[in-house]
């Protein structure tokens, strides 16, 4: 007769303790009250004709998801986000990445440096928008004075309005504001490095570009996958950059899915239509965290 080993039990029954942790409950309500319901009001809102300033709203069922597929505006501005969020996050990491290499041996005063390369990251993002908007003025704008001060161009360009520059200028400003923040993970991930395995490369005498490539990085995936997945989440809710700089203009050239909604809710005031709207680019945000979690779980294994 065999008898069961108590450390197969699991930890909470050898403890002989609830299954909730009753002190983990105020911060559990709060998160309900402020997170948990409205999102069960936007998908109860998404089923309905929903005009926001009359009193009657009329149930539709999945009439407002249907309308999503023929909406050229909607996939429009999924194209955006997506374009806008790539090229933002992978052009932050890779300045980031280059610049925490760079900065990785400073030493006494020469730290301030990297202190200085951090201060975009804590302007405001508003700030930003507003510096970039004036900097990328057609008339009076430094980017434009100093571009034809050394005749690289002509005439003046319309970064701002015009629909083939205005989203590569909304990037831009994005990647300045971002990439401090790769910056400071980046850093802090090659402080733990092994000193160790550096010195055993310089006694092999590796090559810089073989040090970076074959030890360094390897320690900085699980960085830049945390930091990837932070970023995207904040590019596909980045409001008010946007608003700020272009007001997703010209035309729908940098609408993305947060400008979309916002236009559907205050200027239309289809609640309704833009609760579907937010439900379908929370599904989609869902579907990414759970992908970026995955592959975070099978680098631990």
């Amino acid at each position: 007769m065999t008898t069961a080993n108590p450390l197969d039990t699991p930890r909470r029954f050898r403890r002989g303790g609830p299954w909730l942790d009753w002190m983990t409950l105020p911060a559990l309500i709060v998160l309900a009250v402020v997170i948990g319901y409205p999102i069960v009001r936007t998908v109860i809102v998404s089923f309905y004709h929903y005009p926001l300033l009359m009193p009657n709203h009329e149930f539709l069922g999945g009439g407002n998801y249907q309308r999503i597929g023929n909406d050229a505006v909607f996939w429009e501005s999924l194209r955006n986000t997506a374009a806008y969020t790539a090229a933002s996050v992978l052009g932050g990491m890779l300045i980031g990445l280059v610049l925490a290499l760079v900065t990785e041996r400073l030493e006494g005063p020469w730290r301030i440096l990297r202190g200085a390369l951090l201060t975009p990251w804590a302007v405001p993002v508003i700030v930003v928008a507003f510096l970039f908007r004036f900097m990328f003025e057609d008339q009076g704008g430094i980017v434009n004075a100093v571009l034809q001060r050394t005749h690289v161009i002509d005439s003046a360009v319309p970064w701002l309005t015009s629909a083939d520059w205005a989203m590569f200028s909304v990037i831009i400003a994005n990647i300045w504001s971002q990439a401090p923040f790769f910056l400071l993970i980046f850093t802090a991930a090659l402080g733990g490095v092994p000193n160790e395995v550096i010195e055993a490369a310089r006694i092999d005498r590796a090559s810089t570009w073989s040090m970076i490539a074959r030890i360094k990085l390897p320690y900085l995936r699980s960085a830049a996958l945390v930091g990837a997945l932070l970023m995207i989440i904040q590019n596909f809710n980045n409001f008010p950059l946007i608003w700020a700089m272009t007001e997703g203009g010209p035309a729908y050239s940098t609408t993305t899915l947060v400008v979309y909604v916002y236009r559907l809710a205050f200027t239309s005031f289809d609640l309704g239509y833009a609760s579907a709207v937010g439900v379908v680019w929370l599904v989609l945000l869902l579907g990414i965290a759970t992908f970026f979690i995955r592959v975070l779980r099978g680098k631990q294994a």
